[in-house]
């Protein structure tokens, strides 16, 4: 047989084939569509269809984010701070290779000017002026005058509460919080300025209008005049700033958190701020995949993808509660950054993903195993009798009628879907 005869029939062949198909399309358009329209099934194809789209994505999103997690997301390097806690570090240049480990000693942090009131007993009848009272706050030469109302039932509490409200309400840089004691009973009322620095522009008076709120709470009553930062950088002369974020050259910027005698050091490490924000991107995958699955309550099939999920969660609970990962109540992922932070400063965040990526039963190679089976055979995961009563194989098709796909929902499909 030539090649054109091979031809031929392949050509003839196809055209038969292409020719069924389209024969067995028209058929479904004229007969089976419609009447799964008219029973409400092309709504309930439909959905399956973006339920398996979306659980498609979401398990290929989390085995990308798990791939990453396995290494590559903790090869990054920057500038780092000895102690987080005292002084944190951010780099804006990107060679940390090439610059120079440096040492720095943060002798006094910045503030703003804090007044304290006196000490009052807080479930007290208040006893100064009842009615309207006025009181004027002046911040860099500008007044602004504030009222608060004093009932006769008020407790010195409450009138304290009652002018931190209206301060802060008032938005004039200056932030008021009432403190309680609850071993004395007492609280007491306090101001402090949102901007830090010596000078003028932290420094603030409070004084009364009318009434006596200012002189019987003590608002007016200066505990801490505005400050500078007084730190020093490589052993050198003492540097001040009205800031506690400084720039220290080389695209490294610090923020002083508190004075210490211990002497930090930024150097070259790794950069876990790539590493935490693939953590959330895996977080919101793993509940974008939990979410369609438990949600399909009709659909057995979904309902055991959402059981596998959290065989998984529950048996990796503990662990991944140390690096900041936890459960709600309805089994989805949640956050503590701060925990999470800690974790990945101290190497637990990547310890945890190298981990268990290398052991066949660690979280890494559960979830992935699990995601990879979703993305790799979606079909698995929603049940057939759903596409209508009608149809054994996954027939989906527009809103106009016209057939789009054609699918056996099993193993060993003859035709992949594409989505």
């Amino acid at each position: 047989m030539d090649i054109n005869s091979s031809y031929n029939i392949y050509s003839m062949y196809n055209t038969m084939f292409h020719g069924s198909m389209s024969i067995f399309s028209n058929r479904l358009n004229r007969n089976i569509f419609p009447k799964n329209k008219a029973q409400g099934t092309q709504s309930l194809a439909m959905s399956s269809l973006q339920y398996i789209n979306t659980i498609k994505a979401a398990s290929k999103d989390i085995g990308s984010a798990l791939k990453e997690l396995s290494g590559a997301a903790f090869s990054n390097r920057t500038m780092t701070s000895s102690n987080p806690e005292a002084m944190t570090v951010s780099y804006s240049g990107n060679r940390p290779n090439s610059t120079d480990p440096m040492t720095v000693k943060i002798d006094q942090t910045a503030a703003g000017q804090m007044n304290e009131g006196v000490r009052m007993t807080g479930a007290a009848a208040y006893e100064g002026d009842k009615g309207t009272n006025k009181f004027s706050i002046t911040v860099g030469g500008k007044s602004t005058e504030l009222s608060v109302n004093v009932a006769a039932s008020d407790t010195n509490k409450n009138v304290q509460q009652k002018m931190a409200d209206a301060i802060n309400k008032a938005g004039v840089g200056i932030k008021a919080t009432v403190e309680t004691d609850s071993a004395t009973n007492s609280s007491m009322l306090r101001l402090e300025s949102t901007t830090t620095g010596s000078g003028t522009k932290s420094s603030f008076t409070v004084t009364d209008v009318t009434g006596d709120l200012t002189a019987r709470t003590g608002a007016s009553d200066v505990a801490r005049e505005g400050r500078d930062a007084v730190y020093s950088v490589n052993g050198g002369p003492a540097r001040t700033s009205q800031s506690n974020t400084v720039n220290l050259g080389n695209g490294i910027s610090a923020t002083f958190i508190k004075a210490s005698d211990e002497t930090l050091k930024i150097a070259r490490g790794k950069d876990m701020n790539y590493a935490m924000s693939t953590v959330e991107n895996l977080v919101k995958s793993y509940n974008d995949l939990y979410a369609e699955s438990v949600t399909r309550t009709n659909d057995p099939k979904s309902q055991n993808l959402a059981s596998k999920m959290l065989n998984v969660s529950k048996t990796y609970s503990k662990s991944l509660s140390d690096i900041g990962i936890g459960f709600d109540n309805d089994g989805r992922m949640t956050i503590d950054k701060q925990r999470l932070a800690k974790a990945a400063e101290s190497g637990k965040l990547e310890q945890f993903f190298k981990e268990n990526s290398g052991k066949s039963f660690g979280f890494t190679n559960q979830i992935g195993r699990l995601a990879d089976n979703v993305s790799r055979n979606t079909s698995n995961y929603v049940s057939s009798s759903l596409f209508g009563s009608n149809l054994g194989e996954n027939f989906a098709y527009s809103s106009f009628g016209d057939l789009i796909q054609y699918n056996y929902l099993s193993a060993g499909s003859i035709f992949d879907y594409l989505f």
